[in-house]
């Protein structure tokens, strides 16, 4: 039973995993993210620009966007790209230029300076913070297929076989 193959469920290095998914929301192949928000039986799914500080994760939007008014009434929000799937806590912090920010803004400005550049001149813009609390990763042993799941709240990592998923 030492063949992943042969196994349903195997431990994972949480560390190693947590510092992979750090590299992938790194790139700037991934600074595009889907974000789905909900509220009162409606789910909505959108891109946003995403830059982050470890796995905090951070965008910004309007205030008065359908996003930021879901936001405010259920926090619990998913991301993904590709074979990530991320769930979440988001919290808006509030206005872009607020001095209280300024930490969030340019992590912000170090991804996307010509975007905050734009848009931190228009009253009305928030930044939003989402704290991962559960990660979905698909992969492939050879032929077999598998998820890996971080939880961030237990500090725990494993794979699973899709088929027992």
């Amino acid at each position: 039973m030492d063949n992943k193959k042969e196994k349903t469920k195997w431990e994972l290095d949480y560390v190693k995993k947590k510092e992979e998914l750090i590299k992938f929301l790194e790139l700037k192949d991934n600074s595009i993210m889907v974000l789905a928000t909900s509220h009162n039986n409606k789910v909505l799914a959108r891109n946003v620009l995403i830059a982050n500080n470890e796995l905090e994760i951070y965008f910004f939007t309007w205030g008065h966007s359908r996003k930021a008014i879901q936001i405010q009434m259920n926090p619990r929000v998913a991301l993904c790209k590709d074979r990530v799937q991320i769930e979440g806590i988001a919290e808006i912090l509030g206005n872009l230029t607020n001095d209280n920010n300024r930490k969030y803004t340019d992590i912000l400005r170090k991804k996307f300076p010509e975007s905050i550049a734009l848009w931190e001149n228009f009253p009305g813009m928030i930044i939003v913070r989402i704290r991962p609390t559960f990660i979905v990763l698909g992969g492939d042993v050879g032929e077999e297929p598998y998820l890996e799941f971080l939880d961030l709240e237990k500090e725990t990592a494993y794979a699973e076989r899709w088929a027992y998923y």
